[in-house]
């Protein structure tokens, strides 16, 4: 079997890490995680060595570190040879050293089209641009969402959506697009296609007054959305 571990943002003990949704999806894919190398955001848990691989059983490890990128960080990670690593999300900018520690690279969730949209607050950005609310699925690279795609899915809308439940949305479809594209570049079942830098934009946190008019969109595009009979509603 091949190894998958996963990187992100946790405070939990550690067994509990592993039934954590990001884990169960990868693991009904076929490719339980048998590392999961986390921070906790604040304070280091004082049961969890850092920048270790600390056991937990024959079959699971887990790795804490305060930074991702640090040195002795990377040198842990390195020395579990995993196959591929999964990013769970965050505001990480993960750096070539954490890049380049597993043999397939390392994939991350977006919730953008790809190249067009990349960056922060990409779901009001979509909008402002006209453009469909997509989750991508990619392996990260040292640019800001530029590296190779590997799934791409809309994702579809309700008639009393805001951005706070569209975000969710894309937060859940994240978790289930990363374990079927786990599952798919292990088992080479596809090709990851490149991006080039100039076709896309990386955007930023939007200024107060561009946000209202991000809304403002929003509201006109589900009311228009409401006019269509196949449309989910939420009754």
């Amino acid at each position: 079997m091949s190894g998958v571990a996963v990187l992100g943002t946790y405070d939990a003990d550690a067994r509990h890490l592993f039934g954590i949704d990001l884990m169960r999806y990868l693991a009904a894919h076929g490719h339980s995680p048998f590392a999961i190398i986390f921070r906790t955001g604040g304070a280091p848990r004082p049961d969890i060595p850092l920048n270790r691989v600390h056991a937990l059983d024959r079959y699971r490890s887990v790795v804490q570190v305060t930074d991702f990128n640090d040195p002795a960080a990377v040198v842990a990670i390195r020395s579990l040879r995993a196959d591929l690593l999964v990013y769970a999300g965050g505001r990480d900018l993960l750096r070539d050293g954490v890049l380049e520690a597993s043999r397939l690279g390392c994939l991350g969730g977006h919730y953008g089209p790809l190249p067009e949209i990349r960056g922060m607050g990409t779901v009001e950005w979509s909008v402002l641009n006209d453009r469909p609310i997509v989750v991508a699925i990619q392996r990260l690279s040292r640019g800001v969402d530029t590296g190779d795609v590997v799934l791409q899915s809309p994702v579809a809308l309700r008639a009393d959506d805001t951005f706070t439940t569209i975000r969710e949305r894309c937060y859940f479809w994240t978790k289930v697009m990363l374990a079927i594209a786990t599952r798919a570049v292990l088992n080479e079942s596809i090709t990851p296609s490149p991006q080039r830098v100039e076709d896309g934009r990386q955007y930023y946190r939007l200024h107060p007054d561009i946000a209202a008019l991000a809304a403002r969109r929003l509201s006109a595009r589900l009311q228009a959305y409401r006019s269509h009979p196949w449309a989910p509603h939420s009754a």
